[in-house]
């Protein structure tokens, strides 16, 4: 797999236990947008429409950030409701806490997983194999 494609999964999964929070602050973000107040609002012109703003406003349904939020969020939930136990500890305490208390090699020794370690990077391979494949990323 691509160096690139793994950190990007990598990124994905550090992020996912405050995606929701994520969309929530975008979907406000299309709500209610940031409006500066014009200085030349008494002058009076050709009545012509200033707010340019709510004619090209984004609906929550086009928003592309948004839609790869969630995404991502649907990706991650589908990958980690098909995979045993191992894999899942796995991504838990590797990839997805915010400070990782163990490394690969202290998962196995703890025995918080019980495989060896080879095997123990195969599993990850293959999760991080089956997110990029639907994403659609390069491997």
């Amino acid at each position: 797999m691509r160096k690139s494609t793994f950190n990007y999964i990598k990124d994905i999964l550090a992020d996912y236990p405050e995606t929701d929070e994520h969309i929530r602050k975008r979907e406000e973000e299309l709500r209610y947008p940031y409006r500066e107040s014009d200085i030349n609002r008494d002058i009076k012109g050709t009545k012509a429409s200033y707010d340019a703003q709510d004619n090209l406003m984004i609906t929550i349904e086009q928003d592309k950030r948004l839609a790869g939020l969630e995404r991502n969020k649907r990706v991650v939930q589908n990958a980690m409701e098909d995979v045993d136990k191992d894999t899942a500890t796995i991504i838990r305490e590797l990839y997805m806490k915010r400070r990782p208390q163990y490394t690969m090699q202290g998962l196995v020794l703890n025995e918080l997983i019980h495989c060896s370690c080879r095997t123990a990077y195969r599993l990850r391979d293959q999760f991080f194999k089956d997110i990029a494949m639907d994403l659609n990323l390069n491997i």
